[in-house]
């Protein structure tokens, strides 16, 4: 009879180490299947949940930008302009070098807003807290279908956060500063010259000029100090809960064929020359079924949406707001309103603006006084 021979602790040791190996690479394979399952398992739920960009503002794609931007005053009746409360003059322009890059030298707190990739729609009806200079500002990352239910897809609003300057933004925001020069104690109206307008390059194509038609202004009045006082202080202006807003729609009776007939699909009769009202976002949140979100339709949803009152070219009669003899501070805001009708399932291929924003004042301050 042969004896059994007993493994050396070599051989053991050996048996050992194969035998981990072979259970390491069935744990590869265990965990391995579990993970193409995990995969898989996502892949069905994107498909189930999945994001598309229809609506021009859900879309973060579209690339509209700004090639010139000029705000100017009257400077005969005593009014001069400056972006840091320094260095006064009768026009600004705007450029990421003039209120982002040179500015923090000489103001060092502004939040500056530049629009490093172009303007992207957003949606504001300005502000809503009399107390805060900031406008209300509203994005959403898309539209979302269940089940691939492409008749009802919904959103979800986010509001944007200004805590600091910033070289990509959606929108474009900086302050100004207005300098009366009167001797009068009344103060005078401010008014939009006839002059301002908002154009879009000549060879933009329909759709294109359909998002030129969805451009946005906004003035924030802030507050005021006399003129003798220190730049840090005029910088350092806020609301003392005085604070008030306009919002300048331009173009605002011009839409083109291809957004009269994309409004028709949702039931909206646009007409050419004929304003048409626009139901900004009020509100974040969600859901919200894009069938409720088309500005116009007696769907909309009165929860988030709100009307947008604006002022167009044939209000300039009308002052936006007064300026006495001093320095008053402002915030200007320009965006696209993705809730605009001329912005509906919009593709931007990029276009270019050129912007000039005038202000005139009446002597109102001059003739009480000397009456």
């Amino acid at each position: 009879m042969t004896k059994k021979k007993t493994p050396t602790t070599k051989k053991l040791k050996k048996r050992q180490k194969v035998k981990k190996r072979c259970n390491n690479q069935e744990n590869k394979l265990f965990f391995g299947r579990i993970s193409k399952r995990k995969t898989i398992i996502a892949l069905l739920l994107f498909g189930i949940l999945l994001i598309v960009a229809t609506y021009a503002w859900f879309s973060s794609a579209l690339n509209v930008r700004i090639r010139t931007f000029r705000m100017a005053v009257d400077r005969n009746s005593g009014l001069t302009i400056s972006l840091d409360a320094i260095n006064y003059d009768s026009y600004v322009d705007i450029t990421e070098d003039t209120i982002l890059n040179n500015l923090v030298n000489t103001y060092p707190t502004n939040k500056s807003l530049w629009v490093g990739n172009g303007l992207v729609p957003v949606s504001s009806n300005g502000i809503t807290n009399h107390n805060s200079p900031d406008f209300n500002i509203f994005t959403s990352e898309g539209v979302l279908y269940q089940r691939r239910d492409i008749d009802n897809g919904f959103i979800y609003t986010t509001e944007r956060q200004e805590t600091q300057r910033k070289k990509y933004s959606y929108y474009l925001a900086f302050d100004i500063f207005l300098r009366n020069e009167t001797g009068s104690p009344v103060s005078d109206n401010l008014y939009f010259d006839r002059s301002t307008s908002i154009t879009i390059a000549a060879d933009a194509n329909e759709e294109m000029q359909g998002l030129g038609n969805s451009i946005r202004v906004g003035i924030v009045k802030i507050d005021s100090t006399t003129l003798d006082a220190p730049a840090t202080a005029v910088q350092n202006l806020s609301c003392n809960n005085g604070c008030n807003a306009i919002i300048y729609e331009p173009n605002s009776r011009n839409h083109t064929n291809l957004s009269i007939e994309r409004a028709r699909k949702y039931n909206v009769n646009l007409v050419n020359g004929q304003r048409f009202p626009t139901y900004a976002v009020s509100r974040a949140g969600g859901p919200i079924f894009v069938a409720n979100t088309v500005s116009g339709s007696p769907n909309i949803d009165p929860n988030y949406f709100t009307l947008q009152n604006t002022i167009t070219e044939e209000d300039f009669s009308e002052p936006i707001f007064e300026v006495p003899n001093g320095v008053t501070k402002a915030r200007v805001y320009l965006w696209v309103e993705g809730q605009d009708i001329d912005s509906l399932e919009t593709n931007s291929e990029g276009t270019d603006l050129d912007i000039s924003i005038s202000f005139v004042k009446d002597t109102e301050g001059y003739t009480t006084f000397n009456e």
